[in-house]
């Protein structure tokens, strides 16, 4: 996993435009909605404090937040939401991975489907892309932080919790886990003083694409930036 860093994406994010920006809240708030069904106490609700974090890391106004946790209670529809995961080519032989949250699995279905052809990729067989990634854990600290977790005792002490690759760069640092173990890394870089930038879960590709030509990729990273900003698209991973 060594030099794939989310920081230019979250720097990207945070700098969209204002649609782009209002399309993001939309699903920062949706996340929030989801992980409140197990709770609306985020003292109580671990997953539910990590979601709000990240939405006011990207500076969700408080009155979407409390609409967010409200609708969770009160929303009867919520219950008709369903993750999904398309797996699909882009141009050129490139893997994709399209995670989502849907009430119309057929609607989205077809949408993903007009999306792809139309930058000249397409719907893979399932199992054919999956494989070629791993899920996991990412956390990313600011650069501040850098020189503390050059320590072989936080070293240590992280792995004890579930790190499994801590990666530097000037931007900051982005540690790995598995899925299991990224709440309890997350409690422990709080508990020792560190600020969590970002958490969340992702799909790594494990085996990367080479040779791809640069006009395929260039329609292939379109493709993705177009897939983002779907509405009911929550995240998209390649091995590129």
């Amino acid at each position: 996993m060594s030099g794939h860093s989310k920081w230019a994406q979250i720097k990207h994010k945070k700098a969209a435009t204002d649609a782009k920006r209002g399309n993001l809240f939309g699903k920062l708030s949706r996340a929030i909605t989801i992980a409140a069904k197990d709770g609306a106490d985020p003292t109580a609700n671990f997953k539910l404090r990590l979601a709000i974090e990240r939405a006011r890391s990207f500076n969700l106004p408080a009155d979407n937040i409390e609409r967010a946790i409200a609708k969770a209670a009160g929303d009867k529809n919520i219950s008709d939401l369903v993750s999904v995961l398309y797996e699909a080519y882009a141009p050129g032989g490139a893997a994709i991975l399209i995670e989502g949250v849907t009430d119309n699995k057929n609607r989205t279905s077809a949408e993903i489907k007009h999306m792809l052809s139309g930058y000249g990729g397409k719907f893979a067989e399932s199992g054919s892309v999956s494989w070629m990634f791993s899920r996991k854990g990412v956390i990313l600290l600011a650069a501040a932080d850098n020189l503390s977790l050059e320590s072989p005792e936080t070293e240590l002490m992280l792995i004890d919790a579930g790190a499994e690759e801590i990666e530097r760069i000037e931007d900051g640092t982005t540690i790995y886990t598995s899925p299991e173990h990224r709440v309890q890394v997350v409690e422990t870089l709080k508990k020792s003083g560190f600020v969590v930038a970002d958490s969340y879960e992702t799909f790594i590709p494990t085996t990367p694409i080479e040779n791809i030509g640069p006009r395929d990729l260039a329609r292939t990273e379109a493709l993705i930036e177009k897939l983002e900003e779907h509405d009911d698209i929550e995240n998209v991973s390649s091995n590129i």
